[in-house]
């Protein structure tokens, strides 16, 4: 009976410090606190965990998707291959995962940031979105724009700046979805925070808009129907 207390601790002990080396992950990963501070000029964060994940804590500049759809072929991505592009998850292991698809696919200015266990996130209450995703969700959703910009969409729209956007979105439902997006990422994203933080529903285009990108920009529905929240098991690390 000593000697199975004794390999019980030692297992204990083992798991312990594997999970701790787990944690701490490999080195030359980049900060979650430089991670946050990325604009969208220097780089483009990527969440890659499943969407439900995301929407309990996600780094406030980054977008979601998920590993599946780039493991199933998506090329979602392949027009930002120019791009400094993070890649996070829980700890190292899914975004490595990751990297390695996206490096077979010719990117190569991939880095690998803080997961949430190893930095504190927090809970942003919106979504952000690249353009692909900003066009689907424009094409299949009953929306309201709100151009915070200079660059106009469409005629009929909400023309805002971050002094006047709690007055001038006074008037819509919380449960009424807004799309936000300008010319000046900073600008949106902060408008975003401002707005959903007030308990709207928004969703935030995290690059600039540019109306040529957004007319040439191809959507696959394949990209955004993920597997139903009730269906979805982790699988990140």
């Amino acid at each position: 009976m000593k000697y199975i207390i004794i390999i019980i601790v030692i297992l204990v002990v083992i798991s312990y410090l594997f999970w701790l080396k787990l944690k701490k992950g490999k080195p030359g990963r980049i900060s979650g606190y430089e991670v946050e501070r990325k604009t969208y000029d220097e780089a483009l964060v990527v969440d890659v965990r499943w969407n439900k994940e995301y929407a309990n804590a996600h780094a406030i500049n980054a977008v979601n998707i998920p590993i599946k759809v780039l493991r199933d072929g998506s090329d979602i991505l392949d027009s930002y291959k120019d791009k400094d592009i993070i890649l996070y998850c829980v700890v190292d292991i899914t975004s490595r995962n990751t990297e390695k698809i996206l490096r077979e696919k010719g990117f190569k200015n991939l880095y690998i940031g803080d997961g949430i266990r190893q930095y504190n996130y927090g809970k942003p209450k919106f979504k952000n979105v690249i353009m692909a995703e900003f066009k689907y969700l424009k094409s299949t959703t009953n929306h309201i724009l709100l151009n915070v910009g200079n660059e106009k969409l469409e005629s009929i729209e909400i023309k805002s700046n971050i002094d006047n956007v709690v007055s001038d979105t006074s008037s819509i439902s919380d449960e009424q979805l807004i799309l936000v997006y300008s010319d000046n990422p900073s600008d949106s994203l902060e408008v975003s925070k401002i707005l959903s933080d007030l308990g709207k529903k928004v969703i935030n285009l995290i690059e600039p808009m540019d109306i040529k990108k957004y007319t040439f920009t191809p959507i696959n529905k394949k990209d955004f129907s993920p597997v139903p929240i009730e269906d979805q098991i982790s699988e990140c690390g």
